[in-house]
């Protein structure tokens, strides 16, 4: 009877503390493995601190499952405001430039981090075809020359 109690007892502090277990679920990310070294990431993870030896950096943070980003960093240039509808969208997005912005340019990329499209903006109103890609998300990264402009968060249906 006592080996019993004993047994359920530890059966019930396995449950108990593993019920508190912090899960992830990503939208992407992966497992590397070299020299012994195992690492593994997820798409969307804050950054608190970055490493770096002159060759290699490392740059860590933690898992963020309830983070929504829709425009990722402030407008650098004073006097334009800049609209990108609709979002969600199941074929195009457009860019809307309040104002002519000197040499816009996009940079349309997946969520592992890959470009997928790139083009020079050519009016303050330009069409970006999403048809040929999958539902999901993608970062929409706008600039002005060499200068960053927003970043958005397109969700494709």
């Amino acid at each position: 009877m006592k080996k019993t109690i004993y047994y359920l007892t530890i059966l019930m502090i396995c449950v108990a503390s593993s019920a508190g277990a912090q899960k992830v679920i990503s939208a992407n990310g992966g497992t590397a493995t070299a020299a012994g070294t195992v690492i593994s990431w997820t798409i969307g993870e804050p950054i608190t601190a970055t490493v770096s030896d002159g060759t290699t950096t490392l740059t860590q943070g933690f898992h963020q499952t309830k983070l929504t980003v829709t425009a990722v960093n402030e407008i650098q240039v004073t006097g334009v405001e800049i609209k990108v509808y609709p979002n969600p969208t199941s074929d195009f997005v457009t860019v809307h430039f309040s104002n002519v912005v000197e040499k816009p340019t996009y940079l349309l990329f997946d969520l592992s981090g890959r470009l997928i499209q790139q083009k020079n903006i050519e009016s303050t109103d330009e069409k970006i075809d999403m048809t040929e890609y999958s539902g999901g998300s993608y970062i929409l990264k706008l600039n002005s020359g060499q200068q960053p402009l927003q970043t958005f968060k397109i969700i494709k249906r």
